[in-house]
C-alpha cells in the first residue's frame, strides 16, 4: 500500500498562491485567509520558512493549516481517495517549485514508494 510521508527539506507546500487553489477558500476561515496573507513574502513563500536549509522555523507552532495530517481532513477527496490525494497535492507542488526532475520529486518518490 502507497502512504503519504513528508520529507524534510523539501518545504513545497511552504509556497502557496490561494487564488491557485480555489478549494482552499471553502476550506478555510477568513482569519486563516488573513494569516497566510501575512505570511506570504512577495515571492510567495512563507516568511517562516528557512529557504537554506527548506525547515519551518515555526515548526512547533505552525497554524493548523501547515498541518498536512491535521488540515487534510477539510477535503472530500481526502475522504475518498486518503492518501493518494496528499500524494497527488504534493507531487503537484514539488514539480511546480522545484521540477519533475528534482531532488525533492526523488526523494518524495522514495518516502511514498509502495511497502
Amino acid at each position: 500500500m502507497t502512504s503519504w510521508s513528508c520529507i524534510e527539506n523539501c518545504g513545497a507546500c511552504c509556497k502557496l498562491d490561494l487564488d491557485e487553489r480555489s478549494g482552499l477558500k471553502n476550506i478555510l476561515s477568513n482569519e486563516d485567509i488573513e494569516l497566510i496573507k501575512s505570511m506570504t513574502s512577495r515571492d510567495g513563500w512563507c516568511k517562516n520558512l528557512d529557504r537554506l536549509n527548506k525547515k519551518c522555523m515555526i515548526y512547533e507552532v505552525r497554524p493548523h493549516f501547515c498541518r498536512v495530517g491535521e488540515f487534510s481532513v477539510g477535503f472530500k477527496e481526502y475522504h475518498k481517495y486518503g492518501d493518494k490525494f496528499l500524494i497527488d497535492c504534493c507531487k503537484q507542488h514539488i514539480s511546480s517549485n522545484y521540477g519533475k526532475k528534482s531532488k525533492e520529486m526523488k526523494k518524495f518518490k522514495i518516502a511514498t514508494r509502495k511497502k
